[in-house]
């Protein structure tokens, strides 16, 4: 009696995406697959094949890496209406927030339309104080502007819209004033409240 061979024959050839190991391959790209090891269907010798494999999600330094490329080349294509310190700046602010050291996984990168919404919202507004920035769980950009014990923060949302919180100190005792408004209006809104303190410097 024959033994039965560990495969049954199919007579499908091997897939473009199942290879064997190669001399050629570098090691970055043996570490891209999966490596499977195969006995033939003689019972000879393993042989081992590399099995492409779907690709896992993007390392944590890959993530920070891509958010801050396209950030920054976006900013490339709206260069000629900031200052170099402005974009400095912006750009150091954004190296800071996606620190991978500092990195939690359950984090998000930044949101590209709402840093572009603060972008528009500095150009169009003339702002020269620039703000402080914070990262929000859904990678909103949060900016907050200080005028001694007042605070201005907004925060960024896509599609050009804001959210902004004002707390005041009066002689009454403290205030605080809120909405949403589109980005344009934002000096209007606050125009109660002197924009130009948060946004001039006077």
């Amino acid at each position: 009696m024959q033994p039965l061979p560990i495969f049954e024959p199919s007579g499908v050839t091997m897939p473009e995406r199942v290879q064997p190991i190669s001399a050629s391959m570098t090691a970055s790209s043996i570490r891209a697959l999966q490596m499977y090891s195969f006995r033939s269907e003689g019972g000879g010798p393993f042989q081992d094949y590399l099995v492409a494999q779907p690709r896992a999600e993007k390392v944590i330094e890959e993530q920070l890496f891509d958010a801050l490329a396209e950030a920054k080349i976006w900013t490339s294509r709206v260069a000629m209406h900031l200052d170099s310190e402005t974009r400095k700046r912006l750009f150091r602010q954004l190296d800071v927030l996606h620190n991978a050291e500092d990195w939690d996984q359950r984090d998000k990168t930044v949101n590209l339309e709402s840093y572009q919404s603060l972008v528009r919202a500095i150009i169009h507004h003339s702002i020269d104080c620039r703000p402080s920035l914070a990262l929000m769980p859904s990678g909103n950009l949060l900016a907050q502007w200080r005028d001694g014990n007042d605070k201005l923060t907004v925060e960024f949302v896509p599609g050009n819209r804001l959210r902004w919180l004002v707390q005041s100190h009066t002689e009454e005792g403290p205030e605080r004033a809120s909405g949403t408004s589109p980005l344009e209006r934002l000096r209007t809104v606050l125009a109660p409240y002197g924009a130009e303190r948060w946004f001039d410097g006077r």
